[in-house]
Order: structure tokens, then C-alpha cells, then sequence
């Protein structure tokens, strides 16, 4: 295997991304340093598994953890709702620049190996259609939800080519859509929808309320699928060619709050909320890259992937199912 006795940092080991990393490092051989922050901790305990406490937005702290790292995986993030999105944008915007900057160029100047950058596709224009990694810079992202962080996803990009072609450090791209899964954030003042979704299912709301209209689209994807494309792409694609992460299937909120209510056997009342905070109505990436030039295709089902997390989720907030 591709990372077994490699030293491996991960940044943002505490969160949905990172947590995963970890574990499927771990069962691969290597030798895993992560990071955690605050109150989201890493779950995982090996004899190959160093825990570092720190703030990565620190830059004597950021500067140490990269130390004889063979290969990095920047995977820490805060995350933001759609009302945090449409109410402090420049909040989210400047903390995501200054943080992934610094990592990007942290691990050329530490003289990591390989490097593994999360895009995003907040970078992709309205062409409702799914997009291809090709379109990545044409015309502008998204107006005017995704502007912003759109373009700041680009520039974040661009930075890790030009590390790749000035340094000796190789750099993977991956573009994911619409993730989720254990260890996701349930806060329900932050988090995406399938956690906040879950949250309100597991409490019995009734009238269930659904901000949006139900209607939005997306590839909803588990975090354990996207984790294995993202190694994968490091492995055999750190040529710094952004590849499309993502289940080719597509679903909207409402499959969703069906598939949750069903799982959970709850006869409620929906009630669907329009004139609240939602995101955009259409995103949506083409998979075919990734299967082409990885052999990577997601395995999960959406109704296995929200089981798993919804159990996970119950387990933690002690929530019985009956």
C-alpha cells in the first residue's frame, strides 16, 4: 500500500474529513500525525497515531506539526451554515484564505513530498449542468452566494500550482460536492443541512421545518467515499489536475428528509420553509474523471450513508431510536 510506512500529517484530524483520514491511514501502515482544536477531538487510538493539540491559524504552531512529514493532508475547515453564509460571507472568506495559504505554502517550505488540497466546488459557474473540472476558472462562480468563496477557492488553486511548479512538494486537488457522515458538525447554529436535518429528526420536530423549498440538488456523498477517492487521487494523480470527488447520483433535500424520516420511522408533519436561509438550488459535478483516471466511483447509497450516520450521531448524544 501506497502510504504504509510513510509519515503522514493531517491537519484538521478532528473533523468529518479528517476523522476518516486517519483511520483509513492508520489501516494502511503509515504513520499518522493529526491535529485537533477546541472541543472536536480525534476519535482514533493507535501506537502509530501522534495527537496534536494546536491552533493551525498560529504560524509557529502551523510551522512545527510539518516537520518530517512525508506527505500532508490539509483537511482542517470551519464550517458555516447558509445563514452564517448569507450573513458574514466576509467571515468565512477571509478565515478560509488565511488558514489554507498558510498551509499550502507551509508544506512546500517544510519540503513535504506530496500535499492533498480540499477545493471545493463553490468554484464552479452556474451552467446547469454538472460540472467539469475544466470549467473550474471560466466565467464567474456562482452570484452571488458562492462569488466570494468561489473565488477565493481559485485563487487557494492557483497558489498550490505555483507551489508545485517552484517547489519540490506535488500537490493533489480534489473538488468534492455536498459531503457528510459521522463526525459531521451538528451544531445546529452551523451545520449543513443533512446534520441539521438529522438533529431535528432525532428530536421528533413536529411540525418538521425545512428551511428552503426542498428542491435544491446536489451529490450527496459519505465522507468515508470521498476519504478514498481523496487518497486515491494523492497516490496517483498529485499532478496539481483538480478531479471531481463526488457520487454521480444526485438527490434533492426532499429524498433526503424522506430517507431521514423513513430510517427513523417518524410519521410528522413537514413544513417546509422558503423564506429561509438555503444555498444555491443547482450544484452539481461530474464524476466521470475520477473514475477514469482513478477508478474511483462512490459505493455508499444515500439511505446507507444517512444510517450510518444517524446511528453514529444517536450513539454520541446518548439518543435512544424508540
Amino acid at each position: 500500500m501506497f502510504y504504509k510506512g510513510k509519515n503522514v500529517l493531517v491537519a484538521g484530524g478532528g473533523g468529518l474529513v479528517g476523522q476518516s483520514l486517519v483511520t483509513k491511514l492508520l489501516d494502511q501502515g503509515a504513520h499518522v500525525r493529526a491535529t485537533q482544536y477546541r472541543h472536536r477531538k480525534i476519535a482514533a487510538c493507535h501506537k502509530n497515531l501522534e495527537i496534536v493539540s494546536c491552533d493551525l491559524r498560529n504560524q509557529d504552531e502551523a510551522r512545527d506539526v510539518f516537520k518530517d512529514m512525508d506527505i500532508a493532508f490539509l483537511a482542517a475547515a470551519r464550517v458555516r451554515g447558509a445563514k452564517q453564509l448569507q450573513e458574514n460571507p466576509a467571515d468565512l472568506i477571509l478565515d478560509y484564505l488565511d488558514l489554507h495559504a498558510k498551509l499550502i505554502t507551509l508544506a512546500a517550505a517544510s519540503k513535504v513530498g506530496r500535499c492533498s488540497f480540499i477545493s471545493s466546488c463553490y468554484i464552479y459557474p452556474d451552467t446547469g449542468k454538472p460540472n467539469r473540472e475544466s470549467e473550474g476558472f471560466e466565467g464567474d462562480p456562482w452570484i452571488p452566494t458562492n462569488y466570494g468563496i468561489g473565488w477565493t477557492t481559485r485563487y487557494l488553486e492557483t497558489l498550490c500550482r505555483y507551489s508545485h511548479m517552484t517547489t519540490k512538494t506535488d500537490y493533489g486537488i480534489v473538488r468534492p460536492n455536498a459531503y457528510y457522515g459521522p463526525h459531521d458538525n451538528f451544531d445546529p447554529e452551523h451545520c449543513h443541512v443533512v446534520p441539521a436535518l438529522i438533529v431535528k429528526a432525532t428530536q421528533k420536530m413536529n411540525p418538521f421545518e425545512v428551511w428552503g423549498d426542498g428542491e435544491q440538488i446536489r451529490c450527496f456523498t459519505y465522507v468515508d467515499d470521498l476519504v478514498d477517492g481523496i487518497l486515491l487521487n494523492l497516490e496517483k494523480n498529485a499532478t496539481c489536475d483538480p478531479v471531481n470527488i463526488c457520487t454521480e447520483k444526485t438527490n434533492n433535500v426532499k429524498d433526503i428528509v424522506a430517507l431521514i424520516l423513513d430510517i427513523l420511522k417518524l410519521n410528522v408533519e413537514v413544513c417546509y420553509a422558503p423564506d429561509k436561509p438555503s444555498t444555491i438550488p443547482y450544484r452539481v459535478s461530474d464524476a466521470s474523471k475520477a473514475k477514469k483516471i482513478l477508478g474511483w466511483e462512490a459505493r455508499t447509497s444515500l439511505r446507507e450513508g444517512l444510517k450510518k450516520t444517524i446511528e453514529w450521531y444517536q450513539e454520541q448524544a446518548n439518543v435512544s431510536m424508540k
